[in-house]
């Protein structure tokens, strides 16, 4: 692996460890705070619209950020 995969993949490690301390911020609040509360409303519902088993609102845990 390159010296850039390998920092991106530390990275993911890292974001996906920090997901799942209590305290951080969730999904939604790092979307509301990068897009703006009124756009993510919007946005969220139409990006899982028709997807079987989605729920409207995002669960802090279950997405992966980096």
């Amino acid at each position: 692996m390159d010296a850039v995969g390998k920092q991106r993949g530390d990275a993911l490690l890292l974001a996906h460890c920090a997901s799942l301390d209590p305290a951080s911020a969730s999904a939604q609040q790092r979307l509301e705070e990068a897009l703006g509360a009124d756009l993510v409303r919007r946005l969220v519902p139409a990006l899982c619209a028709g997807a079987p088993g989605r729920e409207r609102v995002l669960d802090a845990r279950a997405v992966f950020a980096a």
